[in-house]
């Protein structure tokens, strides 16, 4: 069973269609850096559709956001970890 989905500057999100994304009902938390240039918009404009989404933005953050900010990074994580039903 998945609880939850936590994709981190994903990648190849253009693969889908707005409509794909739209029937999956899983909790996801999308994260990426706001320095990650190339992926980082263009991932969210496609997983934005996604019915049941969160957004975490790492402030100076780039591609490897996690990395970059980890205490940022875990804080998000667990809070949306910790919400879940």
């Amino acid at each position: 069973l998945l609880k939850a989905y936590v994709p981190v500057a994903p990648i190849c999100t253009e693969k889908f269609t707005a409509e794909q994304y739209a029937q999956i009902k899983t909790p996801t938390l999308i994260v990426f850096g706001d320095q990650d240039a190339e992926l980082g918009q263009a991932s969210l404009n496609n997983l934005r559709h996604l019915a049941e989404h969160r957004v975490l933005v790492l402030q100076g953050a780039g591609h490897a956001c996690y990395l970059d900010k980890p205490d940022e990074w875990h804080r998000g994580l667990l809070a949306f970890l910790q919400q879940l039903e």
